[in-house]
């Protein structure tokens, strides 16, 4: 008897070790599956809060490169190897452009204390290498009162301001009409007959009328 009982007091022993044990792991098991659905909801939280932020964290790094090239910009000073370019457009439709380097006086200006110096010029460019200045004048520019040849306006031999690439305003029209010239003489029309002075130009129209008269 005393061995049976001793057999199923050790049974017993045996059987409580191995409830005990599930029981731990059982235990255990539910602690860690708390402890990571804790940690997953933490996380949750946390990338909700960071998550609006980020885009303005993104914007941050082109915000400070332009005020940086805006800073840099401003910063920029004319120096003697500076281009100057000066664009001057006319009445006429006719631009004159115009460069040289920097002269003494731009030397060392940043692009605000240029435009308090030539207030009457327009800054479209401004690089430690070249500035670009620009101005509106009445009138025709110099190449055209300087240039002049002979074409035709509605049907009537007409002398032009400017050069026959860039045709300006008339400057007188005869009364010799175009289509009593011969085809060469009318073809030379066409193209603009350039003439370097007014004795040159007595000539030709002389020329011309004879044509026509004849």
């Amino acid at each position: 008897m005393r061995r049976d009982e001793a057999v199923d007091r050790k049974g017993r022993l045996v059987v409580l070790c191995v409830v005990f044990t599930l029981a731990s792991a059982g235990a255990t098991y539910a602690y860690l599956s708390l402890k990571a659905a804790h940690n997953v909801e933490r996380a949750r939280e946390k990338l909700g809060q960071t998550s609006p932020t980020r885009p303005d964290a993104a914007s941050l790094p082109l915000e400070g490169l332009k005020a940086g090239a805006e800073q840099v910009a401003s910063a920029a000073r004319i120096s003697s190897s500076t281009e100057i370019v000066y664009r001057v457009l006319y009445e006429c439709g006719h631009e004159e452009v115009s460069r040289t380097a920097a002269p003494p006086e731009m030397v060392g200006l940043t692009r605000e204390e240029l435009a308090r110096e030539v207030v009457d010029w327009t800054i479209t460019e401004f690089t430690p290498e070249r500035v670009v200045m620009s101005q509106r004048r009445a009138g025709m520019s110099p190449t055209c009162l300087s240039n002049m040849h002979i074409g035709e306006k509605d049907g009537w031999v007409t002398v032009f301001y400017g050069d026959p690439e860039h045709r300006c305003r008339p400057k007188s029209v005869t009364r010799i009409r175009a289509s009593d010239l011969p085809p060469n003489e009318r073809a030379d029309l066409k193209a603009g007959i350039r003439v370097s002075s007014e004795e040159e130009l007595l000539r030709i129209l002389e020329t011309l009328a004879s044509w026509s008269d004849g």
